[in-house]
């Protein structure tokens, strides 16, 4: 009798094997990246709720979002200017040029002739 072992039927242990693979694919989807960033997005959010009901909205906006706005905004704004000024001068004589061409265009003949063809062209249709 000692000699003697129970054996497991393979059916039994197909179903346990089972059984754990589908307890480590619902841990593995816990640790998803995007169920994660849901989480933190709702977080964040809720946080956001209670500090306006805590302090009111002109409380938050005042003390929160400006000073938040102020610190991510004006380095962006110190490094955009420079290039901004750049191109803006850069582009001078073509802003110029195409200021000329609608000065030239814009007459009181060429209004009549715009005027004549787009008649022509309706009476076409009629």
């Amino acid at each position: 009798m000692a000699g003697t072992k129970a054996r497991k039927s393979p059916a039994g242990t197909a179903s346990h094997g089972a059984a754990r693979r589908s307890r480590s694919t619902r841990h593995s989807l816990l640790n998803d990246f995007p169920l994660r960033t849901v989480f933190v997005a709702a977080g964040v959010i809720g946080l956001a709720a209670l500090g306006i009901a805590l302090f009111g909205p002109r409380r938050f906006r005042d003390e929160i979002i400006k000073p938040i706005g102020a610190v991510t905004y004006a380095p962006l704004a110190a490094a955009m200017a420079p290039q901004a000024e750049h191109a803006w001068a850069e582009t001078r004589a073509w802003r110029d040029r195409v200021g000329r061409i609608l000065e030239s265009i814009n007459t009181a003949d060429v209004r009549d002739q715009v005027a004549a063809r787009l008649a022509n062209w309706i009476e076409r249709f009629r």
